[in-house]
């Protein structure tokens, strides 16, 4: 039987542990769990230019453009982590995750296991989106109607996927928020229903205020 490689993302090994515990019951169909440190950073004499490695509006104020960026280095060490690893069914997951659903059988191709579906055009982003023909289990994503924002649970199914995505950021060199860039180079293609986790209620540490993906996750917002 196949068996997840589960990547948590947090600020420390307690932490981690606490977030292991939520898969109380589950463990027949995990392999192992990894820590991946999060990451802060700061601006020093020595990396000045940092800010300049986010493409972003040109009001954006510097704290949020280092948290996003921390986000974003944090991703490439999980991806760099499974291509170290050789894993396959490998979920990764940012510390604000909840799970909402059973962890189903690992699926045959990469997909997000929550997130929210939104309108391509950001103006639109909080009006509804209609999808029809949703089953459970895999649907494809139509990136000509809608597309997917947070990436705070997501499986690739295998090392030489994770490997791909990472080549790839490390070549642009500048790259969007994260769940951005995922969705505009449609690095993943489908996403699994119902959600099988959604982001729970928090204080975000990018902007400092509590966010409504709590809401916007549950059954992707739909």
């Amino acid at each position: 039987m196949e068996k997840y490689s589960i990547y948590i993302i947090c600020k420390g090994e307690e932490t981690f542990h606490e977030k292991k515990r939520i898969f109380k019951g589950q463990l027949d169909i995990i392999d192992n769990f990894y820590f991946i440190q999060s990451v802060y950073l700061t601006i020093s004499e020595n990396n000045s230019d940092i800010l300049n490695k986010l493409q972003t509006r040109y009001n954006t104020k510097s704290d949020k453009i280092l948290s996003k960026l921390g986000c974003i280095s944090a991703h490439k060490n999980a991806l760099l982590m499974i291509t170290n690893n050789n894993t396959k069914n490998n979920i990764i997951l940012e510390e604000d995750f909840n799970l909402n659903n059973k962890l189903p059988n690992p699926p045959g191709i990469s997909c997000y296991f929550g997130g929210w579906i939104v309108s391509l055009k950001m103006k639109d982003i909080n009006k509804k989106i209609k999808i029809t023909n949703l089953e459970n289990g895999i649907n494809n994503i139509n990136y000509e109607n809608f597309r997917i924002l947070t990436t705070h649970a997501y499986c690739i199914k295998n090392a030489s996927e994770a490997t791909l995505i990472l080549i790839d950021i490390l070549k642009k060199g500048k790259i969007k928020n994260y769940d951005i860039y995922l969705s505009d180079n449609k690095i993943i293609n489908n996403y699994y229903y119902p959600e099988i986790f959604i982001q729970s209620k928090h204080k975000s540490e990018i902007d400092g205020k509590i966010n409504k993906n709590h809401k916007n996750t549950l059954k992707y917002g739909l």
